[in-house]
């Protein structure tokens, strides 16, 4: 009897071991945890600028590109996600996406009052290259809107072009990369230049899919966090992530879809 007591509880010890062993193993591989990779740990790098945010709401409309949707949706949401690029030679924003784009100046300029609204410009192409003209632009954009300069959001991966526009008073956001198509081996040398990349630059915010919570959280513990909810498989985290103190927004899909372009 003592002998199968004896064999029971080495069994079960050796399966809580294997358990243990593969369930680390799996978190480090996945979540990149600390034991191994705390070099890459961001310690808070938060802008120093004093201004406030006044964001009322977390909750923001995503792919606001055209007039014909923000219209519809100017009095249910606070902030609004545009998709933009810098057309170099008209030297103008166009906003939207594939062949059906129209002029930033266009959609801003079809509500008569945007003051106590936010914009999140999710900038395509801003490189060292085009970097004065976009800031030149913008800048006139937001006078020509009557719209302030505090309310509009530059997003971009490139955060070591960012700087400029927080010092004429835009905010900014460093978007996290896209990491589904990342291999395996090469995950950990994408983080380390995501976050080399915040670092060395002061933007407000760091911006990603509700997908990669959980990077976004581990590495940049300390910084306020904007996320896209559009994929049908994160319906279920956004009540979660709109608790999370360091959640500024989160950009979510038109509630009638069959409107939305």
């Amino acid at each position: 009897m003592l002998k199968k007591i004896f064999w029971t509880i080495i069994f079960f010890s050796a399966l809580w071991a294997v358990s243990s062993h593969m369930n680390d193993k799996m978190m480090r591989k996945y979540f990149m945890a600390p034991v191994k990779f705390s070099d890459l740990v961001v310690k808070d790098n938060m802008s120093e600028r004093e201004e406030k945010y006044n964001i009322l709401s977390k909750k923001w409309l995503y792919g606001a590109n055209n007039p014909e949707k923000l219209a519809r949706n100017i009095d249910k949401y606070f902030g609004f996600e545009i998709d933009v690029t810098f057309d170099a030679d008209k030297k103008e924003f166009v906003a939207g996406r594939g062949e059906a784009t129209v002029s930033l100046d266009d959609i801003l300029a079809s509500q008569p009052n945007l003051s106590e609204k936010f914009f999140w410009l999710d900038l395509k192409n801003l490189d060292f290259n085009n970097k004065s003209d976009v800031l030149t632009e913008l800048v006139a954009l937001s006078g020509r809107n009557i719209l302030h300069k505090s309310h509009l959001i530059v997003v971009s991966p490139n955060a070591e072009y960012l700087g400029e526009f927080a010092a004429n008073g835009f905010l900014t956001c460093f978007r996290f990369p896209s990491l589904y198509r990342v291999k395996s081996k090469d995950l950990r040398k994408a983080l380390e230049v995501t976050t080399e990349k915040y670092k060395t630059s002061t933007v407000d915010f760091v911006c990603g899919d509700v997908r990669y919570f959980n990077f976004m959280d581990f590495y940049f513990p300390n910084a306020l966090k904007m996320y896209q909810n559009t994929g049908r498989e994160a319906k279920n985290t956004n009540p979660y992530i709109l608790k999370q103190s360091n959640t500024v927004a989160v950009l979510n899909q038109e509630q009638d879809t069959k409107k939305s372009r």
